[in-house]
């Protein structure tokens, strides 16, 4: 029987450092904020992967745009990126 070391084989396929942390703070803090659940239903909207779950969807969306963005102040970005979140998201209409 063969053994498999999977840190290994998991570090030749994803670099460390693929989510950078600041990528991880900003992702968890709109995670929490905007009370996304996990599930994939934001894959689509994000323009990613169907592999990923909606969390890993955040993380990766957070991270192209601060890969595009260098230079950039955490607090800036985040705001910058909430704002574009809130213009993808759904929104949902509540009538009294």
């Amino acid at each position: 029987m063969k053994i498999i070391n999977y840190e290994k084989l998991f570090s030749e396929f994803k670099p460390d450092g693929a989510i950078s942390e600041d990528a991880n703070e900003i992702a968890n803090t709109l995670i929490r904020e905007l009370f996304i659940q996990s599930g994939t239903g934001l894959v689509r909207l994000l323009g990613m992967k169907p592999c990923f779950d909606n969390h890993m969807a955040i993380r990766v969306w957070v991270q192209k745009r601060l890969d595009a963005n260098s230079g950039y102040i955490v607090d800036e970005m985040f705001s910058q990126l909430e704002s574009e979140l809130y213009v993808l998201l759904p929104q949902t209409i509540y009538g009294y």
